[in-house]
């Protein structure tokens, strides 16, 4: 070995150089383990991620299985129905039309349907008796205000209906002046759209109220649970068969009140101060219940 001083120097430099280059190697193989088990695992999330989405499609077969807080949920739409203002005018066959929208706290899982009538009456006109009556179709408030109606006319049953061979007037006038039913009943057909989906619940023949036995408080109980998704917008659409028609109450004036009235015959309504009888037309609010239950969604400890 020499013992040259710059040779010893040049050899210490090389060994410090050789030094630093395998500290910098080993670094970069750490760095590089480091990163391949980061990478690993990220495989082995991702991995375990696509097996617990694809059990989670597997699992999420029925509305049973969405997670999610139930409860009890009225999805209600209501259809005013007006007065007619004369005898000559007739709503059968009108399509009247409701949207509600299914709030984003969660989807709607719908099981059964409900109908309910709620009866309003409107003036039919002044006449010559009571000229300060309001104009035809102004609603007015009589003893059949606010009453529910049914909406099936199978409810009520035939007032005068035919049950058989010479019975009652035997003349066309006779005939026409037997009332098969009774006015107030708002018999429609009706029909459902997720407008969402463009998916009817029906083909292209509308549903019966009369399938919805609301006058005797049975709902229409549907054979699986209909489920709407959060954002859904559901469009109800009724169309009239048939006019309510008309009805004569006893009244005192119009519209600040009216009287039951117990005389028999009413008094002559032209009579100063006294009670008589008027006809109004009838309409009111059609409502239609979807009940069912909401599953709410939000992050809660409820939930």
């Amino acid at each position: 070995m020499t013992n040259d001083p710059q040779v010893a120097a040049y050899l210490r430099q090389m060994q410090e150089s050789h030094e630093r280059i395998e500290a910098q190697l080993g670094a970069l193989a750490r760095r590089y383990k480091k990163l391949q088990t980061e990478h690993e695992s990220s495989l082995l999330e991702q991995q375990q991620l696509k097996e617990a989405v694809a059990k989670a499609a597997k699992r999420i077969r029925y509305i049973e299985d969405i997670p999610g807080k139930r409860v009890p949920y009225f999805m209600q739409f209501n259809i005013q129905i007006p007065g007619p203002t004369s005898p000559s005018i007739t709503l059968a066959g009108s399509q009247l039309t409701d949207a509600k929208q299914v709030a984003m706290d969660g989807p709607f899982v719908c099981t059964q349907y409900l109908g309910a009538f709620l009866l309003r009456t409107f003036s039919t006109g002044p006449t010559e008796e009571r000229p300060a009556d309001p104009e035809a179709g102004a609603e007015v408030v009589t003893p059949l205000s606010g009453r529910f109606r049914p909406i099936a006319s199978s409810a009520d049953p035939f007032s005068g209906a035919y049950i058989g061979a010479r019975v009652g007037p035997l003349t066309v006038a006779g005939a026409q002046a037997v009332q098969t039913f009774r006015p107030g009943i708002a018999d429609f057909l009706f029909e459902i759209q997720d407008n969402s989906s463009d998916r009817n619940r029906q083909n292209a023949i509308p549903i019966p109220s009369r399938y919805i036995f609301s006058e005797f408080d049975r709902p229409l109980y549907l054979p699986v649970a209909d489920f709407f998704e959060r954002g859904s917008t559901i469009t109800l659409r009724a169309t009239l068969t048939r006019d309510l028609g008309f009805a004569e109450v006893n009244y005192a004036q119009l519209p600040n009140g009216f009287a039951e009235g117990s005389q028999q015959p009413p008094p002559n309504p032209a009579a100063q101060g006294d009670i008589g009888r008027v006809a109004v037309s009838l309409g009111g609010t059609l409502y239609f219940t979807m009940l069912g239950y909401k599953i709410l969604q939000a992050q809660s400890p409820a939930v």
